[in-house]
């Protein structure tokens, strides 16, 4: 019997296992089912927002508008919309209209979806360099702050605080910025006379990146 019993809980167990498989099996195939879907559904949008970053990548603004713009016209799904309309928005931003972008990431839904560095980029070239800043900044809080956000972080800083609030935040996010970024942000301090501040961005540098030259450092 005991024997009898173990050999249940063995087939049970294996059953249990089985089941699970087919289940990890079954949400692996609805996963390829969708990406095959929407690569059918987004096919032609796709394309072209793959065309509007490279052109954009390229410093070419206007075709990377007009194929984002295509792509945006295309989409069947809001996901591919989204990302076709940032794309459009920073197209716009090289182009040196904000309104126009500022209208393309309005469209963009949910409202969560948007980029937030674009959307900072956006807004301070709009002139509203507070808003940008407090965008950012909640993506630094999340943990969510890019490198391309840290740097744009530190020129609204820059425009809307000074210099040695742009130090600061420079030390803050030093670890998103890269040495290289935290040292350009030493130069201008010391170019601007923020002889204070750069002696602490310098002193962090020199102690955190020991193998790195510090710009613009003192031997001694």
């Amino acid at each position: 019997m005991a024997a009898l019993g173990a050999s249940s809980v063995g087939i049970a167990g294996l059953r249990v296992a089985g089941l699970a498989s087919l289940g990890v099996g079954g949400l692996l195939a609805a996963i390829v089912r969708w990406r095959m879907q929407r690569r059918d559904i987004d096919g032609e949008a796709l394309a072209q927002l793959a065309t509007a970053r490279a052109e954009l990548a390229g410093s070419n603004p206007t075709a990377a508008g007009r194929a984002a713009s295509k792509a945006v016209a295309a989409a069947g799904t809001s996901r591919t919309r989204n990302q076709a309309l940032t794309t459009l928005a920073w197209a716009a931003l090289e182009q040196g209209y904000p309104e126009r972008a500022k209208a393309a990431l309005d469209q963009i839904q949910p409202s969560h979806a948007l980029d937030v560095h674009c959307l900072a980029a956006v807004e301070c070239a709009r002139g509203k360099t507070e808003f940008a800043i407090q965008a950012l900044e909640v993506a630094q809080a999340f943990g969510t702050l890019t490198c391309d956000g840290a740097k744009l972080l530190v020129d609204c800083h820059v425009r809307a605080n000074g210099i040695e609030r742009a130090v600061l935040v420079a030390l803050q996010n030093r670890r998103v910025l890269g040495a290289a970024n935290c040292e350009q942000v030493l130069t201008a301090a010391r170019l601007a006379g923020a002889d204070d501040a750069a002696a602490k961005l310098a002193a962090v540098l020199r102690k955190e990146t020991p193998s790195l030259p510090v710009v613009g450092a003192h031997a001694g």
